[in-house]
């Protein structure tokens, strides 16, 4: 084999023959786009919900993917890649509102918690009822920590407790806590 049909992994610490590669890189791709497939609409919605306009949130998502092409191609974990992107695109989302001194985590947006409301109202009353609850829950999350509303967002969104501990780098214990404190407080309030 000639040293041109060889390319190195320094991580690995062995080279693979350039076909080999080849077929490495391609099922890299296709699990990049399953997982994408899988989560972008659920990631996208958690970046607007920490405060992310929708430009930003694409662009911070276009770059978790990316990264999670680079941290497969360089050989990285593979147990738990659902948490991997979400723990990435918070800390990126994180690092984009440090950079531009922005923390607009303290108050949802407003399409956060309206979505979630059915519109299918039959009458005006019924509608007024709806915008009524919806500003009751908004009020009431502002008024929780910042890690309860994560962790309850993230809880809504279907991940579990090891997963969202994993994201927001906390214990399972704590991030169990936040849920139930939040949920005790979203009752108290609503």
């Amino acid at each position: 084999m000639q040293q041109a049909d060889v390319l190195a992994f320094p991580r690995r610490g062995y080279a693979l023959p350039r076909e080999a590669q080849y077929l490495e890189d391609t099922s890299v791709r296709r699990l990049v786009l399953e997982h994408y497939d899988q989560e972008h609409v659920a990631i996208r919605r958690y970046l607007s919900f920490l405060g992310v306009n929708a430009e930003t949130g694409e662009e911070i998502l276009q770059e978790t993917f990316l990264k999670l092409h680079q941290h497969l191609l360089a050989g990285g974990d593979r147990s738990n890649l659902r948490a991997w992107l979400y723990r990435v695109a918070h800390n990126l989302a994180r690092n984009e509102q440090i950079a531009f001194r922005t923390s607009r985590t303290g108050s949802l947006p407003d399409g956060a918690v309206s979505g979630d409301v059915p519109a299918n109202a039959a009458s005006v009353e019924e509608e007024l009822l709806t915008a009524e609850r919806t500003r009751l829950v908004r009020e009431a999350m502002n008024q929780l920590s910042i890690a309860q509303k994560e962790s309850l967002v993230l809880r809504a969104q279907g991940l579990k407790y090891r997963e969202i501990a994993e994201i927001l780098n906390l214990s399972v214990s704590t991030v169990a806590e936040n849920i139930q404190r939040g949920l005790e407080r979203l009752r108290d309030l609503v």
